[in-house]
């Protein structure tokens, strides 16, 4: 495992065993044939499972692969963690 994705997934799973995670959004890339590339924000109450490559959703469909998270957000919309080298998509 690189070391981006076990940051990212330290980060996450930190927030989970606090039970804080009502309190937090993921901002991640998803990428679909219809709208192409844009970021989306998913609450943390959505996560069911969180391994070393992937977060996997309550619906037990989506997974979103832990290379795509580009932020972590709490209630305010303060960014608690970013990817380095990302722009801030906030207006």
């Amino acid at each position: 495992m690189t070391r981006r994705r076990s940051r990212i997934r330290q980060e996450i799973n930190k927030i989970i065993y606090t039970g804080r995670g009502k309190d937090y959004r993921i901002v991640y890339l998803d990428r679909t044939r219809e709208y192409g590339a844009r970021l989306r924000e998913l609450s943390f109450k959505r996560i069911r499972k969180v391994t070393e490559w992937a977060i996997y959703l309550d619906d037990d469909e989506t997974v979103i692969p832990l290379h795509r998270v580009v932020e972590i957000r709490d209630e305010r919309g303060r960014s608690v963690w970013r990817r380095s080298g990302e722009q801030d998509t906030r207006s």
